[in-house]
């Protein structure tokens, strides 16, 4: 790991750690969800999310596995602020605008195999930032529908809690509420 990526992330406290296998078994990765209102070195932010609330709701998106998530945004593109990524990004999978945007924490990507050839990506290491944020407009020609969302829509938080099936959904979604109850 690059020292500037180990000396942001060595004061941080880890909130879930995970293994996960991504493009059909290439991919073994080591994932580890991190709290922080700091950004990291933004040369290993690959994309940005959010979890995004209205009136007591929480937007979720549905995968074509049939999980929900409750991060979505996507990938980061150059010439971009991570801010107009993550308003582009949470546009295009979800219809919503969002405001009120506060970055939450971070997730830490580390692959556990060498780099293929054909790999466009940070490698080994990768950063997608969390934010949370407050629903603004919703604009249903602007979603773009692909191969990663099959729906989006707002639940009640208590309604979803029970179908999230990640154990670091639940403790974004935790974090995530803790953040506005301190803002009452």
């Amino acid at each position: 790991m690059n020292e500037e990526l180990a000396d942001f992330l060595t004061d941080l406290e880890p909130l879930v750690r995970e293994t996960a296998v991504w493009g059909n078994g290439r991919f073994p990765l080591e994932i580890t969800y991190y709290l922080s209102s700091e950004l990291p070195p933004l040369a290993y932010v690959s994309s940005v999310r959010a979890v995004v609330f209205r009136e007591g709701e929480l937007l979720t998106v549905l995968d074509p596995n049939g999980e929900y998530y409750i991060v979505p945004g996507g990938r980061w593109e150059k010439g971009e602020t991570v801010e107009e990524a993550l308003s582009r990004e949470l546009l295009e999978e979800t219809g919503w605008t969002v405001r009120d945007t506060v970055l939450l924490g971070v997730i830490h990507y580390h692959h556990l195999s060498l780099r293929p050839e054909d790999y466009p990506y940070p490698h080994p290491d990768f950063l997608q930032l969390v934010y949370v944020a407050t629903a603004e407009q919703f604009i249903p020609e602007a979603i773009e529908f692909d191969q990663y969302v099959v729906e989006s829509r707002f639940w009640g938080v208590q309604e979803i809690q029970p179908l999230l099936k990640n154990q670091a959904q639940l403790a974004l979604l935790d974090a995530a509420l803790a953040h506005f109850a301190g803002m009452l």
